[in-house]
């Protein structure tokens, strides 16, 4: 009997000794005191100081100069690491995303179209989903993410028809690249009980045939709950979503992550991670306004997070759709019509203005900073007035409502934007996709908004001129959070197809910079913690092979990444 119970408790002291080793190992302590000596530092501080080494103790930036400005902690023995020329910056701050989405892709068919992925027709689009399907149990939904009908060779939509003749033993989701719009197969409408007969929700569409018949096709408000129904996993997929989410943002720099439309489960899914260690970046998380209002009305405070890894911020709405998806909402129509809409079509605002007015009332009278999607410009009307109209009824100071895309927004709306900060305080500011450019410039040129609009999309430089901040972002999982290109784009203004668009819009490669570290922290209201190399932050830092400040225009997407540090540790390194 006691060999028995010897054993049970080496048995015991082992298990306890090995959960004990994985715990270290997912959460490394970082050296007591170090010195980084030598590099080019871009400091990204109000004055944009361009240092040359740093000391850090623990998780936080304790000294930044030159070498004389840390000697103090080399003869104290810190640990030195000699950059030898390298360069720092901040690390990589995301604005604006879906995070861990970009980690869908581990459990997703993969549908993006060049530059991203390989479907460009719509023969490769359905072949990729019947080798899905054959290594699919039946009855097992298949899901496809990134399909972009203005880039297939048919400009159009894959159809019901289509999907069923893949699969009817399967129900088959697709969701298009903007995120706002999908198609399903018979068997995925059956499961969602969507009908002839069902009613079209208010800011959406389910769309029909020219014979009246449903053909898959849903937009908005009619998908949008779809697709937060399908990001919803079991334990172990949410694992591989979000470790794969976690191994590319480290890979691209990023020591701040954010989830900009958190649902409750995908809160309660982050602050596990981030306690445990297994989301080793910083996260900001803005909870969707369909349930945090609701709390807030019931007498609940919105979850909070630990003020150190994860933070709760601003209440998110979605007040249109996308542009490129045909549900932004415009002033004037769309360039070419598409989608079957009939001449002078603009778009549709997916929460009517007044409804809007009540929900940011709501939330400011609260003390709730807010962050609205608006990408076409009628909407962006529609945000401002409800803006205006909350601190009318609840005079506020420095909650810094954010306008997240922003990508149509007119001179009158920018003009507008900064004579109520200089009136209220409040501070509002955008926030632009900014590789929309890029990513969508030729077809907004060509199809969506026409040359003249299209030219000054995302207008950074114009926003500067009116004394606006303004942070960058890439929405992933809409498209890779690749950081170099973030940082490329706006200075480039250059379309996939190789035409500049609105250079007259192109910014400084140190305005770039600052947009995607201090410029989004102060957005986030975090730019007393980090975004800047600066004493007192935490130590959350990048090193690149080259200076970006020194890197021709052409180069500057090609910069490498070389390490990624969190609080002063390693999250990354590269080979």
């Amino acid at each position: 009997m006691r060999s028995i119970a010897n054993l049970s408790l080496l048995l015991l002291t082992l298990i306890g000794l090995g959960l004990f080793l994985m715990w270290v190992l997912i959460n490394p302590t970082p050296p007591a005191k170090q010195v980084w000596i030598n590099g080019t530092i871009i400091t990204a501080d109000t004055n944009n100081q361009i240092a040359s080494a740093i000391a850090i103790e623990e998780d936080r930036i304790v000294a930044v100069g030159d070498q004389s400005s840390v000697q103090t902690w080399i003869d104290n023995g810190a640990e030195v690491v000699d950059l030898k020329g390298k360069t720092v910056l901040p690390g990589f701050v995301e604005a604006h995303g879906h995070f861990p989405g970009i980690g869908l892709y581990a459990l997703f068919v993969d549908l993006n179209a060049p530059p991203i992925a390989d479907v460009s027709d719509m023969d490769r689009l359905l072949e990729k989903l019947k080798q899905k399907a054959a290594d699919t149990p039946a009855g097992k939904a298949i899901v496809g993410m990134g399909y972009d009908d203005t880039l297939l060779k048919e400009h159009r939509h894959p159809s019901k028809a289509e999907l069923d003749a893949v699969s009817t033993e399967h129900p088959i989701y697709l969701i298009h690249v903007s995120g706002h719009l999908g198609v399903l197969n018979s068997a995925a409408l059956n499961a969602e009980n969507i009908t002839q007969d069902s009613t079209v929700p208010e800011g959406g569409e389910i769309k029909r045939d020219e014979n009246g018949e449903l053909n898959g096709l849903l937009t908005e408000t009619a998908f949008i709950p779809l697709f937060k129904k399908l990001t919803q996993f079991n334990k172990l997929d949410q694992l591989r979503v979000s470790q794969a989410g976690v191994k590319i943002y480290a890979e691209q720099g990023y020591t701040t992550v954010q989830n900009g439309l958190a649902t409750q489960s995908h809160i309660s899914g982050l602050k596990l991670g981030s306690k445990v260690g297994l989301v080793p970046q910083r996260v900001v998380l803005w909870p969707d306004y369909k349930f945090a209002l609701k709390d807030l009305e019931a007498g609940k405070t919105l979850s909070q997070g630990d003020n150190k890894k994860l933070f709760v911020g601003a209440i998110k709405l979605q007040a249109d759709g996308s542009i490129q998806g045909y549900t932004g909402h415009l002033s004037s129509p769309y360039h070419v019509i598409g989608h079957g809409h009939q001449p002078g079509y603009s778009g549709f605002a997916a929460i009517p203005k007044e409804q809007l007015a009540e929900l940011v009332k709501q939330a400011q009278c609260r003390g709730y900073q807010t962050a609205i999607h608006g990408n076409g410009d009628a909407t962006i009307d529609n945000i401002l007035y409800a803006w205006e109209q909350a601190q009318n009824d609840c005079p506020s100071n420095d909650l810094r409502h954010v306008l997240i895309h922003a990508q149509t927004i007119r001179s009158d709306q920018l003009k507008r934007m900064a004579a109520f900060n200089s009136a209220s305080g409040l501070n509002l500011s955008p926030s632009f996709h900014i590789v929309h450019p890029y990513y969508w410039g030729d077809r907004h040129s060509a199809l969506f908004l026409g040359p003249q609009r299209a030219r000054r999309i995302s207008p950074a430089q114009e926003t500067l001129s009116h004394g606006l901040r303004f942070s960058t972002h890439l929405d992933a999982p809409v498209v890779p959070v690749t950081s170099m290109l973030r940082m490329w784009a706006p200075v480039s203004r250059q379309t996939h197809g190789g035409q500049t668009l609105g250079q007259e819009q192109a910014i400084s490669v140190m305005q770039s910079i600052r947009a995607m570290t201090i410029d989004s922290a102060w957005q986030m209201h975090l730019d007393n913690k980090l975004g800047s190399i600066e004493t007192g932050k935490f130590a959350d830092l990048v090193v690149l092979d080259q200076n970006p400040l020194n890197t021709p225009i052409k180069e500057l997407r090609d910069i490498r990444i070389l390490q990624t540090v969190v609080g002063g540790v390693t999250i990354y390194q590269a080979e």
